[in-house]
């Protein structure tokens, strides 16, 4: 356990003022005890031995010294038994309590994610309600087991149990950078998707999709509550329904202010009775530029803790498959063609998640990455992944049962390498070893003309959320997805 930093608050009796009662009281006694052996022994000196007074207080000094302090030895010692048997008791029950907070934190994955600097905590800093006071490592310790004594007097809960989580929080990452970020995790179980890829690729366009296909009808099909995370997150979905109505998207740009953060996270909590905790889903809407320019405005740590990664590219970038479909793009789509070289946006993407996460490549291999061809709606390229197609995997002679994501999965990486593109799936599969290709078409036409008629959004969020959260995932997935590379399975048979 760590030891706790100076807090706004009275430290638990146990702690500190036990100690020094029991120091006290056992000075005192031998003070007293030494006292009333010198008052014999000064009569005595008045006296002398010449007298019977003289020799009757002599015989009670010694007799204080000697008895006396064996005396209070045994009882001082008695009192320092009891006492410390007490003190057992209570730090064993104050030890088990912050154990069973720890244990419980950890065993539900619960953290939380700051919306602005992306840090991680598990204990955020918690205000009093009644003073303002900040409360750094809210948990079972020196200030209290149950309760902590703000120094206003207020009683602050300290762990999951008695109500911690109803207690206002902040960033303490964005405190110690003289920030104040609002926290409104409450204790729930994050599950944080960072949407990656170069500029004008569709990440935004994707969310969109995503996100009002989920709130509007999967969670309301699968009896799953959803609560905006704040008011600033629920004006982001004000903007979401918008977009989704005209089939327009808003560019994700880095912010010039270096203070500002250079991605956006749209936040909200799934709630259903089987979900304890509510769960909190944080899907990152990066800019495009951060990929390009190689250049941000603040270390992405969302790297770090994310369950899954959703890394979309423009099929259109790849110089073959524009030179092959450039003539039956709008104007409009042709505009919107990603410029970013998918192979040096890879290379920055695992740059990046290598120097923030720290980690080695061995474990950053297991991160879930779901890599989506995106604007499949646009001129012919939905043909490359035809119903045709897939029915004629789904249906080859193996011994196990292939479906349509199997077989999408397997069309998209010889897609990508039939286009010149073998690398990139290469590099994939050696850097995440957890990874599955899929097609979607978020706004479903080309932009700007009718409402979004997404196809394929759920599918890369399903297959990360059976990866990070089965218990979740059970609520709403009614898709299976193998664990084994169709690729694999067909170059087997081939050979």
């Amino acid at each position: 356990m760590k030891k706790n930093k100076v807090q706004p608050a009275q430290k638990s009796y146990f702690f500190g003022q036990g100690y020094r009662d029991i120091g006290t009281a056992i000075k005192t006694s031998w003070l007293k005890n030494a006292l009333s052996a010198k008052s014999y022994y000064d009569k005595y000196t008045e006296k002398g031995l010449m007298s019977f007074k003289g020799v009757y207080n002599l015989f009670c000094a010694l007799s204080v010294v000697s008895f006396g302090t064996i005396f209070f030895a045994l009882i001082s010692a008695i009192m320092l038994t009891v006492v410390s048997v007490f003190f057992i008791l209570v730090y064993t029950g104050f030890s088990a309590v912050w154990l069973f907070d720890r244990a419980y934190l950890t065993r539900k994955k619960i953290f939380t994610a700051c919306n602005e600097c992306k840090c991680k905590t598990l204990i955020p800093t918690y205000i009093c309600p009644k003073c303002g006071a900040k409360h750094t490592n809210l948990t079972p310790g020196a200030y209290g087991i149950l309760k902590r004594t703000c120094e206003c007097k207020a009683q602050l809960p300290t762990t999951f149990f008695n109500g911690r989580k109803k207690l206002q929080a902040i960033c303490p990452n964005c405190l110690l950078e003289g920030k104040t970020t609002y926290l409104n995790d409450r204790e729930s179980r994050p599950l944080c998707i960072p949407v990656v890829g170069g500029r004008s690729v569709g990440k935004t366009a994707y969310i969109t999709a995503f996100s009002k296909q989920f709130v509007e009808f999967v969670a309301p099909q699968n009896n799953l509550e959803i609560e905006f995370y704040n008011g600033a997150k629920e004006k982001i979905y004000s903007e979401i329904k918008a977009d989704f109505a005209h089939g327009s998207t808003r560019m994700t740009v880095r912010p010039q202010d270096i203070t500002k953060s250079s991605s956006i996270s749209f936040s909200f909590f799934v709630k259903n009775k089987a979900l304890s905790p509510e769960r909190l889903v944080h899907l990152y809407d990066i800019a495009g530029e951060v990929f390009t320019d190689n250049n941000e405005n603040e270390v992405q740590r969302q790297y770090e803790y994310c369950q899954g990664i959703i890394f979309i590219i423009d099929p259109f970038a790849i110089p073959t498959v524009r030179a092959r479909y450039e003539a039956l793009l709008t104007p409009e789509d042709k505009a919107g063609i990603g410029k970013a070289d998918i192979n040096g946006v890879i290379n920055v993407f695992i740059n990046k998640l290598r120097e923030v996460t720290g980690l080695s490549d061995r474990k950053m291999s297991k991160v879930p990455l779901a890599v989506v061809i995106g604007k499949t709606d646009s001129a012919d390229l939905h043909s490359e992944f035809s119903n045709e197609k897939i029915e004629k995997l789904v249906h080859l002679d193996t011994k196990i049962e292939i479906s349509r994501n199997d077989a999408l999965d397997y069309l998209c990486r010889k897609f990508l390498k039939e286009n010149e593109m073998e690398s990139f799936v290469n590099a994939i599969d050696i850097k995440f070893k957890n990874n599955r290709f899929f097609v979607a078409s978020a706004i479903g036409h080309t932009r700007d003309a009718g409402a979004y008629n997404p196809v394929g959004v759920l599918e890369p969020m399903e297959w990360i959320c059976l990866q990070a959260d089965k218990k979740m995932a059970s609520l709403w997935v009614k898709t299976k997805y193998s664990k084994r590379p169709l690729s694999k399975i067909i170059d087997e048979l081939e050979a």
